[in-house]
């Protein structure tokens, strides 16, 4: 799924969420009395289950993000710190959650105070999906160029003085070259990759989206670059 789809989707969470405060008679930005300001605890049962189901639904997410990574071989040893990261968030998610179902708020501002972190000060789906998954798709791109590389090392073995062989080989070679150029050698990566891993949470996420199309582009092209490889290799092999 795609940023601009990642973020419609967190839109329209936290529009239900204004949505469940809207019903309650009150619209976000009204002002901190328009409740009234007795000191009796609101409610807000609503929203309260609307904000649990939120949490609830990132929590998950996170941990299959996790599981994700987990099952890599990690050549560019990312995986570690994204997997930490990504637990810290679901634990500090998990924490804001039991604040809110337990706090008590005699006013709609006290609550968003309490509720609005769960989607400016993590970025689920704006930055730790699309994040992670570059991580993951970098992690199956450079186990892929290992082997190719490996098949490569091999094939020249065999191919003497046979110039289309040759002429197909160096074709490989180049395209392990532009694959390289993207990605990066391991365990090193190329610095849009590693840019994408260092990525945190922004109030303003221009950069961060910058970022993520970039190491999406490299991505996009070390893909094109090893498939090509592989359709060398098979000439080669012929």
């Amino acid at each position: 799924m795609s940023v601009r789809i990642r973020r419609i989707r967190n839109a329209a969470v936290a529009g239900a969420l204004v949505a469940s405060l809207a019903g309650l008679g009150v619209v976000a930005g009204a002002p901190a009395g328009a409740l009234g300001n007795g000191s009796a605890c609101r409610p807000f049962a609503v929203v309260k289950a609307d904000v649990h189901a939120a949490a609830t639904n990132r929590e998950r997410t996170l941990a299959a993000l996790v599981a994700a990574l987990r099952a890599r071989r990690d050549p560019w040893s990312l995986n570690a710190a994204e997997i930490a990261t990504l637990q810290s968030a679901s634990t500090g998610i998990s924490q804001l959650d039991a604040t809110v179902q337990s706090g008590c708020y005699q006013t709609v501002d006290a609550l968003r105070a309490d509720v609005t972190p769960l989607f400016t000060g993590y970025r689920v789906y704006w930055l730790r999906v699309p994040q992670s998954r570059g991580i993951e798709a970098a992690d199956r791109l450079g186990e892929a160029r290992a082997d190719i590389g490996g098949a490569a090392t091999k094939l020249a073995a065999h191919v003497g003085n046979n110039a289309k062989a040759k002429q197909d080989l160096d074709a490989m070679n180049a395209a392990l070259a532009a694959a390289d150029a993207k990605l990066g050698a391991a365990p090193s990566p190329a610095g849009s990759i590693a840019a994408l891993a260092g990525l945190a949470p922004a109030a303003d996420m221009t950069a961060d989206v910058a970022a993520m199309e970039t190491a999406r582009a490299d991505l996009t092209s070390a893909w094109h670059a090893l498939v090509d490889d592989v359709v060398e290799s098979g000439a080669c092999a012929a």
